[in-house]
């Protein structure tokens, strides 16, 4: 049985919005999470498979402070599907322009992939 590692939450612990920004959506993955998520709701095996690197315990953890920040849900599926997905809320769903802005500003150190670069079409189009 996988026990799930419980973090205890970091906080900038400022009376700042982009510390409360970051208190959020800061820790390793988020963003990155959130930017699988803009493309409509997602199983968690899903993401898992288009998030290379991150770890199955990391990946619960960040989509449980997602959920605890109000900036993502899990709702199961209706029949005849099954399981569960998960999906941006309206506020998680503001950070579309984060993610946009953070992708033009990357863009310029992109260059050429490295040989240990995993790629995924939707991460180059933005769908």
């Amino acid at each position: 049985m996988a026990m799930l590692i419980h973090m205890p939450r970091r906080s900038y612990d400022q009376y700042c919005a982009v510390a409360r920004a970051l208190d959020a959506v800061g820790e390793r993955w988020s963003l990155l999470i959130v930017r699988e998520l803009l493309g409509g709701p997602r199983r968690y095996t899903d993401l898992h498979a288009d998030l290379p690197g991150v770890s199955t315990d990391i990946l619960a953890a960040r989509l449980k402070q997602l959920e605890s920040e109000g900036l993502a849900v899990r709702r199961k599926l209706e029949r005849p599907a099954s399981g569960t997905v998960y999906q941006l809320t309206e506020r998680g769903l503001a950070l579309r322009q984060v993610i946009d802005a953070l992708g033009s500003w990357g863009l310029e150190a992109l260059g050429e992939p490295r040989p240990t670069d995993a790629v995924r079409s939707h991460w180059v189009t933005g769908a």
